[in-house]
């Protein structure tokens, strides 16, 4: 029996002259602002105009490689990036969500869909590496609320990054009662994402200093963090202002594991203990189709063995505007079989190269 697909795209924003290409807007949510706006059954150009913008010009692109395909296709758009471009991510306080991020805006246009009577394939045209990486995370966390294995009608495609090899991911296995220290070179501020005991031992009394061109610029100590309450384990984000050398020494009592990355907006790379081999979020999570590059460098990590990326693009350039290809074939799959859900659509498309 057929069912309606939807297409969800979260991005940077979306342009006016963009979004009068799509002839069925449900919906629109920006997270920037706090506007959230639904149309019965689809939003005119006067609902739209306060929800306009786009500074990246990112967004309105991959809009506009969909509607190329299919300018019928029903759409909900999210503006999950800042007035400062940066993706906005779920804030916390106490344990508890003090604002939302681009997955709750997922949660909702989802619902919406379902509230609806639509499938959705949501299409995430950004990645970076901030979480676990193995799927543990609060955002695959989130997301697995909607997605994944005997979750029928619904699946999320992801841009698995350039595979460029570039070095923003750095781990070390840190001897007990031993010091290791993981090096960066950055030219301004930078944020970083420490977790430790990924995939390996860990101590709950580890330490860490940060050094910025050899000055201590912060000190932390694990047994002070409070764990995730969603996967029950450590993390550290923290930021490094100025510009230089930077040094990350660890210490535990105990052999631990160390995993830092850096964030994917920021200009720092790390010169030690580097693993080039990479999957941005949200496509590593188990539950996401990724889509990536034939000519990039990846690492399979996942649950099943070299299964990611799923889909791998010919040709070179930005990955991020060839997903509506995918996310368009995918959604006319819905269509005609509403009982698909991430396992059997992995199928259909494994292994593809396009």
């Amino acid at each position: 029996m057929r069912k309606e697909t939807a297409v969800i795209i979260i991005d940077t924003g979306f342009s006016l002259d963009a979004m009068m290409t799509a002839s069925r807007i449900l919906a629109v949510c920006d997270l920037s602002t706090g506007l959230l706006r639904e149309g019965e059954p689809a939003l005119n150009t006067e609902s739209l105009s306060d929800f306009a913008g786009d500074p990246l010009n990112h967004g309105s692109l991959v809009l506009r490689a969909l509607t190329a395909i299919d300018s019928d296709i029903p759409v909900i758009l999210v503006r999950a990036y800042s007035i400062q471009v940066r993706l906005i991510r779920t804030g916390f306080e106490n344990g508890e969500i003090k604002s939302p991020g681009w997955t709750e805006a997922f949660d909702w246009a989802v619902s919406l869909c379902k509230k609806r009577g639509y499938n959705s394939v949501t299409n995430c045209s950004f990645g970076g590496y901030t979480h676990a990486m193995d799927g543990s995370g609060w955002e695959a966390f989130r997301l697995g609320q909607h997605i994944g294995p005997g979750k029928a009608g619904h699946i999320l495609v992801a841009g698995a990054g350039s595979g460029d090899g570039r070095a923003i991911h750095a781990s070390c296995l840190n001897d007990g009662g031993s010091f290791t220290d993981i090096n960066a070179r950055q030219t301004g501020p930078t944020t970083y994402n420490l977790w430790a005991g990924l995939g390996g031992p860990v101590s709950e009394s580890w330490t860490l200093e940060v050094f910025l061109n050899e000055r201590k610029s912060a000190h932390f100590e694990g047994a002070e963090l409070a764990a995730n309450f969603w996967n029950d384990r450590k993390q550290l984000t923290f930021t490094v202002s100025g510009e230089g050398s930077v040094k990350f020494r660890m210490h535990s009592p105990e052999a631990t594991r160390f995993d830092l990355w850096i964030n994917h907006q920021d200009d720092a790379v790390f010169t030690s203990h580097a693993d080039p081999h990479l999957i941005a979020e949200p496509a590593v999570f188990p539950g996401v189709i990724a889509v990536g590059l034939a000519a990039g460098r990846y690492s399979s990590d996942q649950t099943e063995s070299n299964a990611k990326p799923e889909v791998l693009l010919a040709g070179s350039g930005p990955v991020s505007f060839r997903l509506p290809e995918v996310v368009a074939e995918i959604a006319a799959w819905l269509t005609e079989e509403p009982e698909l859900d991430v396992v059997s659509v992995r199928r259909k498309l494994c292994p593809v190269t396009v």
